[in-house]
C-alpha cells in the first residue's frame, strides 16, 4: 500500500524535475522529463480529486436531467427515458474506473442534450452551459510553470 500516494506521485515528478532535468544536455530530453513532471504533477492531482470531482459532476448532471423531465421538454430527438434511466442508477462500484465509466454515459446524454436544448429551449441551452463552467471549474489542474 502507498499511504499517500498523491504525494508520492509529486515527489516523483520533482524528483525529475530537479535531479534528472538539470543533468541532460539533450534539449529533447529535457522538455520531455519536464512534460512526464507535469503529467505526474496533473496525475496526482486527479487521484485526489477524482472520484470526488465526478460525483459532484454526476450528481449534478442528475438534478439537471430531473429539472428537464419535471418540466415535460417533450420532442420527438429527446428521450425523456434515458434521462431517467441514468438518475435510477449509480456507478458500478466507487473506483476511479467504474466512476469515469459512469460519468462518461451521463456526458454522452448530456451532450445529446445540449444539442437539443442549442435549437428548442434557450433557458435549458443557458444552464447546461452554466453546469459545464462549474465543470470546468472543478475539474481544472493547479499547474506550475513558468
Amino acid at each position: 500500500m502507498i499511504p499517500r500516494p498523491t504525494i508520492a506521485l509529486a515527489d516523483l515528478a520533482t524528483r525529475i524535475m530537479t535531479h534528472i532535468a538539470p543533468q541532460l544536455t539533450d534539449k529533447f530530453a529535457q522538455t520531455d522529463s519536464a512534460l512526464i513532471s507535469g503529467l505526474l504533477l496533473t496525475m496526482a492531482q486527479d487521484y485526489e480529486n477524482g472520484v470526488y470531482n465526478r460525483m459532484a459532476d454526476i450528481d449534478e448532471a442528475k438534478d439537471l436531467f430531473k429539472l428537464v423531465i419535471t418540466q415535460g421538454a417533450a420532442h420527438p430527438d429527446l428521450n425523456l427515458e434515458k434521462l431517467r434511466e441514468f438518475i435510477r442508477q449509480t456507478p458500478e462500484s466507487l473506483r476511479l474506473a467504474d466512476v469515469t465509466c459512469f460519468h462518461a454515459q451521463g456526458f454522452d446524454l448530456l451532450i445529446s442534450l445540449h444539442t437539443w436544448a442549442e435549437q428548442h429551449d434557450e433557458n435549458l441551452n443557458l444552464e447546461i452551459w452554466r453546469f459545464l463552467r462549474r465543470h470546468a471549474e472543478r475539474n481544472k489542474f493547479d499547474t506550475v510553470g513558468p
